[in-house]
């Protein structure tokens, strides 16, 4: 009796080990892959290669399959994920095996045959917003135009554009979002290119790429053309904000019209204040010749700022510059007025120069508002202050 109940102990303690096991591996595996160890899809591999099956088989498989896709080894990723669903015990993790497996696919074929592509494609798009994005932009031209028939091409268009207009160039950024819209609706249209992913992700792709297309016209103010994008578009809930970002635009075009307006007064308004201080135009002119000490104080210090900000992003760069040309120009007359007034009078009122230190300070706030409104920088500068 007693050689029987340890036996049966023994045998208890024998089927608990491979559910054990598997535990111990798994949360192992789970332990490298937070640690960010490229060996964790090979232990995950390993939990769900082996036998018998136990409650975390499909869970492991899911979890390598997932490594992988972030990897960039979408046939991997394939592989793993089908394991998933064929060793499933749970209809939701089933469900969500399939969903994965389907993201997979819309990015490198049913087949995995667009595997290094899409690999490709997502280390590219890693290099676009690393740094300079030239020569990322060159080397995604070329793969688009090796591989048209890249199930995700319109993306990478949408890439090259959105590296283009980093880069300054609106006029491009908005030709090639324009190619990429004309690649989604020719994809969307295909039949055979719609997967399993819920909404079907050809369609899904038409959207995203339509709605940036309409965000980069907007930036451009080219706000009927925008419309008429927008007009394409079937998604309510993307529409309704679009629109929201045109009447946004409308109104900045009006403020941009005002300072604008204000900018113009105020060159006016130095002008004539350098003609009376100055007793006639051309006494006006030599004292515009000789920099006042204004400008030599602070134009060493635009210059680095200028250098500096060349350095980083083009956009950036851009209003740097016209924001330190303005403050040069600003500082010139502001320097020249009160020199001229200086001379004339023996001295300036502290009425006068708070007046003009006021004034000063407002063209170069408009000049700023203008420089960071072009290209909607000034969305950058809102969302950096919160």
């Amino acid at each position: 009796m007693k050689w029987l109940c340890l036996l049966l102990a023994l045998g208890a303690t024998a089927s608990a080990d491979p559910e054990s096991d598997a535990d111990a591996g798994f949360r192992a595996a789970e332990a490298r892959a937070v640690a960010g160890d490229g060996g964790a899809i090979d232990a995950f591999e390993q939990v769900g290669a082996a036998r018998p099956v136990t409650r975390w088989t499909d869970d492991a498989w899911l979890e390598a399959g997932r490594l992988a896709e972030r990897a960039g080894d979408y046939a991997r990723a394939r592989k793993d994920l089908q394991e998933a669903i064929s060793t499933a015990t749970d209809d939701q993790l089933a469900r969500r095996a399939r969903g994965e497996l389907a993201i997979v696919e819309h990015a490198a074929g049913a087949g995995a045959e667009w595997s290094a592509v899409a690999a490709e494609h997502d280390r590219l798009e890693r290099e676009l917003f690393a740094g300079d994005p030239k020569p990322a932009i060159a080397a995604l031209e070329n793969l688009i135009a090796a591989n048209p028939k890249y199930p995700r091409v319109a993306l990478v268009m949408l890439l090259v554009a959105q590296g283009l207009a980093r880069d300054g160039d609106a006029d491009g950024a908005i030709a090639w979002l324009r190619r990429a819209a004309e690649a989604a609706d020719a994809r969307a249209g295909d039949a055979s290119a719609r997967d399993a992913r819920g909404p079907d992700a050809a369609a899904s792709d038409r959207t995203y790429v339509r709605a940036e297309l309409v965000k980069a016209l907007v930036r451009a103010e080219q706000l009927d053309a925008a419309r008429a994008e927008l007009a394409k578009l079937d998604a309510p809930p993307v529409v309704t904000e679009m629109r929201r970002e045109i009447a946004r635009a409308q109104r900045r075009a009006l403020i941009r019209w005002l300072v604008r307006g204000l900018l113009v007064a105020l060159l006016a308004a130095a002008a004539i204040a350098l003609r009376r201080a100055a007793g006639s135009w051309r006494a006006a002119v030599r004292r515009l010749v000789r920099p006042p000490g204004e400008v030599w104080f602070f134009a060493p210090i635009a210059a680095v700022l200028a250098v500096l900000a060349g350095t980083g992003n083009p956009m950036v760069a851009h209003a740097v510059w016209a924001i330190a040309g303005a403050g040069v120009v600003v500082a010139w007359l502001s320097g020249a007025i009160l020199d001229a007034a200086r001379a004339r009078s023996g001295r300036v009122r502290l009425a006068r120069a708070a007046a003009h230190a006021v004034l000063a300070v407002a063209a170069i706030g408009s000049a700023a508002y203008l420089a960071v409104d072009h290209d909607r920088m000034i969305d950058l500068v809102v969302e950096t202050w919160h």
